[in-house]
């Protein structure tokens, strides 16, 4: 894949999602990423994802949708849209060539982003500077991989509120399968997360229930 202007070394051609929205491409050591949260409607195949309007209801979907932080469609164009496990889980979430990333994969990234030692310890490469959307102090930002990563807020299980400007956390496609026994046939009730906040230096990582609502990054199939 070439370069698509000199000004950032790593962008790459853009990618358009079956909605119709066109998104930019980061290429890096660690693959081909998407620059922005992605903010489709339907699924790969042209199927609609379930629109949730009550951000107190996520905790009740057993089934996949997608809404927009407080039920505010201007939070698309800068934050994208948020959506439950059940949607990242059915494999149809990102453009047909693309996929939600892996834990692991993650984790390479923010790695990658951590400095020469890879640590993953101050991966501000991935944050966007200054506190137009960050709130301050915004710790380490520098952007310089045009990763343009923003503290998108969504909603946790209980429903715990992340509020925007203070935090991001993503979806990974990695269910959480710690805590079952080796034989079950029952899913997992979880699904790994990793995110970036304003004060703080290093990755955040976790799991949270797949109802809870959070953005999703998209990359590339090798």
């Amino acid at each position: 894949m070439s370069k698509a202007q000199d000004n950032n070394p790593y962008e790459a051609f853009p990618v358009t999602d079956v909605d119709g929205n066109v998104y930019k491409v980061i290429m890096l050591e660690e693959g081909v990423w998407m620059a922005e949260n992605l903010r489709t409607t339907s699924f790969n195949d042209g199927s609609p994802i379930p629109l949730n309007k009550d951000n107190n209801s996520w905790k009740e979907l057993k089934t996949s949708a997608y809404g927009w932080y407080n039920d505010d469609i201007n939070y698309r164009n800068t934050y994208g849209a948020i959506y439950n496990w059940h949607a990242v889980g059915t494999g149809k979430l990102c453009p047909v060539g693309w996929h939600v990333p892996t834990e692991q994969e993650w984790i390479a990234l923010m790695d990658y982003a951590g400095g020469l030692n890879k640590s993953g310890d101050n991966p501000g490469k991935l944050k966007e500077k200054g506190t137009a959307h960050w709130k301050s102090p915004n710790t380490g930002a520098t952007n310089e991989i045009y990763f343009n990563a923003l503290p998108a807020g969504g909603y946790s299980f209980f429903p715990w509120e992340i509020e925007p400007g203070t935090k991001t956390d993503w979806w990974t496609s990695t269910e959480d399968t710690l805590d079952m026994e080796p034989d079950s046939k029952m899913p997992s009730a979880n699904a790994a997360i990793v995110g970036l906040s304003n004060d703080f230096h290093s990755r955040t990582s976790g799991t949270y229930q797949k109802e809870a609502a959070l953005p999703v990054r998209c990359k590339k199939d090798e």
